[in-house]
């Protein structure tokens, strides 16, 4: 019997639904990734949204292709609603982003073994915990929202460093001047504004 990584995708409790792909196709035939990149990009026979999960399964995650593949995607959704067995295409595609980036335990030819975070991610996860923290303090949340609205004429239309690619074909979104929550308390829910 051929074996090809299936014992090893089996024994993750996530990722194990795309062992259920008949191969149809639907998924590639809705996903706006694959529309616009093809089948080859994805460095497989599977391409595509479910070649997105499979792959990196079936493979390991030891290559940058393999590890590029889960963020091959805008997360839409829509290969999930036309897949005929229902494969949470996109739940698998966060569950191996997060071993990405995060590592942990994975089985490897029938060997549970521990799996490194994936090299430059360090920022994204300093990123994330930051975040976290700030998004779990409301004072400090409400603190750095009036911080960022009163010097946003001082904030650069392009992102220097690992952003400059990103923002050399879009600008960042301004900052608006008056926060969701200040504009809520000082209208009263928006009942205090005149139409």
């Amino acid at each position: 019997l051929l074996d090809n990584g299936r014992t090893d995708t089996l024994a993750d409790e996530v990722g194990r639904q795309a062992l259920r792909c008949i191969r149809c196709s639907a998924c590639l035939n809705v996903c706006p990734v694959y529309e616009r990149t093809g089948g080859h990009a994805y460095g497989s026979v599977y391409p595509g949204p479910i070649g997105a999960i499979l792959s990196p399964q079936l493979r390991g995650m030891g290559s940058e292709i393999d590890q590029s593949l889960p963020y091959a995607s805008s997360l839409c959704g829509a290969c999930y609603e036309v897949c005929p067995v229902a494969i949470d295409i996109p739940e698998v595609l966060v569950h191996l982003r997060e071993r990405v980036a995060e590592g942990g335990d994975v089985v490897r030819n029938g060997a549970r073994i521990t799996v490194r975070p994936a090299k430059g991610h360090a920022a994204e996860r300093a990123a994330i915990r930051a975040a976290a923290w700030a998004l779990g303090r409301p004072g400090v949340l409400r603190t750095g929202q009036r911080l960022a609205s009163r010097t946003r004429r001082l904030h650069p239309r392009r992102l220097p460093g690992p952003g400059k690619a990103w923002t050399a074909s879009r600008e960042l979104p301004a900052v608006p001047a008056e926060s969701f929550r200040d504009w809520w308390q000082r209208t009263n829910g928006g009942r205090g504004e005149t139409k």
